[in-house]
C-alpha cells in the first residue's frame, strides 16, 4: 500500500458529521488503488478557536501547506460569527482561513462540476424537460485568486494615506459602517489570466466540451481585458469552441442548464456567485463538490462548497454527498482514480434507488415516513454498501 498524508479540517457546524462519513468512504475506496490515506487533523474554524484562541492557528496553517493536500470540511457558524466575530471581525474564519490558504498555496483553479442525468431530473430545481436524454455537463472553473476578493489587501500598503481616505479604501476588518465612502479594488494580472485560461481550454479540449467564458465586458474594464485575453488564448486551441457569455445573461440561464453545457470559465467574484446558483438549480447546495488546484505545484484543497449547515449540527440530518463527491475528486488527485470512480458510481446508484436526505426531497413529494428520509450516517452506510 502507498501511504498518502492528507491534512484534515473537520470544520464547524455539521462539518464534523459529514466529514466523518466522507473520510471513511474515501479511505475504503482508495484501497482499490493500493492507496492508504493518513488523515492528519489541522484544526481551523470556530472549533479551533475554542482550543487555540484563533480560528486559523499558525501551526495548522503551516502543517497544511507543508502537506500540500487538504480535505476541508468548511468553516463558519453564525452563532459565533455574530458574537465573538462581532467583537473580533478578523477572526471570522471563512475569509481568515480560505483567502490565506488560497493565496499561500497558489490555488488558481476552482473546479465545481454539475453533472445532470436524465434519470435524476426530478431532483433538479428545473423543469425535467430542460434536461436532454444525454444529460448535461457544467464544469465550472472559477478563477480563485485576485479580483475584488484580494484587491484591497494586495495594494493597500502601496497607496498613500490621503488617497485611501479620499476614495474610502479599507480592509474589511476596518469598516465601521459610518464611512461616507468605501471602495474595493478589483484587478486581474495578464500572466495569471493567461495561465488560468490555458488550463481551462486544455481541460475543455480533454473533455471535448466548449469553453464558455463569463464576463461583463460591456461595462467593466477588467472584463474587457479578460475577453481580449480569452480570444488570444483561444487561438492556441482552435479545436475548442469559445463562447462569450455576459454574467447577467448567464445568471438567467442557470434554470436552462443545457445552454451552459461546457467548461465555464469565470472570475473570482462571478464564479463564486454563479456556481452557488448552479448548485441550487442542480438540486441542493449539499450536492456541491469542489477542488482548488495550483496547476504548477499540484498543491490542492478539496472543499465541497456546501457550507457547514450549523442549524443541523448534532442532528444527523445534513447531506454528506457534497463531501463524499469532493472526496472522490481528492482520490483522483492523489492517484486513486479507480476509487474515485467507484464513489461517483455508488452515489449515482444510491440516488437512482431513491435514497434521499431531507434537502433532496421536493415539497410536492411524499411525506418523510413514506419516502424514507436518510440521515447523514445512514446515507454514508448506503454508499459504503455499494462500494
Amino acid at each position: 500500500m502507498i501511504k498518502k498524508t492528507v491534512a484534515l479540517v473537520t470544520g464547524d457546524g455539521s462539518g464534523p458529521e459529514m466529514m466523518a462519513v466522507a473520510c471513511k468512504i474515501a479511505t475504503e475506496a482508495a484501497k482499490e488503488d493500493g492507496v492508504e490515506i493518513v488523515f492528519e487533523e489541522t484544526p481551523m474554524g470556530w472549533n479551533a478557536y475554542e482550543k487555540f484562541g484563533d480560528t486559523f492557528p499558525e501551526s495548522s496553517f503551516k502543517r497544511a501547506v507543508e502537506i500540500g493536500t487538504i480535505f476541508f470540511g468548511g468553516v463558519g457558524d453564525p452563532k459565533y460569527d455574530n458574537t465573538i466575530g462581532a467583537e473580533k471581525p478578523e477572526m471570522k474564519p471563512e475569509a481568515r482561513c480560505l483567502l490565506r490558504l488560497r493565496k499561500e498555496m497558489g490555488l488558481l483553479l476552482n473546479f465545481r462540476p454539475m453533472i445532470y442525468y436524465k434519470e435524476l431530473a426530478h431532483l433538479a430545481k428545473v423543469r425535467p424537460e430542460m434536461i436532454p436524454s444525454q444529460g448535461i455537463k457544467q464544469i465550472w472553473i472559477r478563477f480563485l485568486l485576485e479580483d475584488s476578493y484580494f484587491g484591497n489587501q494586495d495594494f493597500i500598503s502601496d497607496i498613500p494615506e490621503d488617497i485611501k481616505n479620499k476614495v474610502g479604501l479599507r480592509l474589511k476588518k476596518n469598516v465601521s459602517g459610518e464611512e461616507d465612502i468605501v471602495m474595493d479594488l478589483a484587478y486581474y494580472r495578464r500572466s495569471t489570466i493567461e495561465k488560468y485560461l490555458r488550463a481551462a481550454f486544455a481541460y475543455a479540449r480533454e473533455a471535448k466540451l466548449p469553453l464558455i467564458s463569463i464576463d461583463k465586458a460591456n461595462v467593466m474594464a477588467r472584463y474587457d481585458f479578460w475577453r481580449k485575453i480569452s480570444v488570444k488564448i483561444g487561438k492556441e486551441f482552435p479545436d475548442v469552441p469559445l463562447i462569450h457569455q455576459l454574467v447577467d445573461s448567464a445568471n438567467a440561464l442557470l434554470f436552462e442548464p443545457a445552454k451552459l453545457h461546457g467548461v465555464i470559465a469565470c472570475g473570482n467574484e462571478h464564479g463564486d456567485i454563479l456556481s452557488d446558483g448552479a448548485a441550487a438549480a442542480f438540486g441542493s447546495m449539499g450536492m456541491m463538490c469542489s477542488s482548488a488546484i495550483n496547476p504548477d505545484t499540484g498543491a490542492a484543497m478539496f472543499e465541497s462548497g456546501a457550507g457547514t449547515a450549523p442549524t443541523l449540527a448534532g442532528h444527523n440530518k445534513a447531506n454528506p454527498l457534497g463531501r463524499i463527491l469532493t472526496g472522490a475528486m481528492m482520490l483522483r488527485h492523489i492517484g486513486a482514480p479507480n476509487g474515485a470512480t467507484s464513489i461517483e458510481v455508488a452515489v449515482n446508484k444510491v440516488l437512482r434507488d431513491g435514497c434521499r436526505t431531507k434537502d433532496l426531497v421536493s415539497s410536492n413529494e411524499e411525506s418523510d415516513e413514506e419516502i424514507g428520509i436518510l440521515g447523514t450516517s445512514e446515507m454514508g452506510k448506503e454508499i459504503l454498501s455499494y462500494l
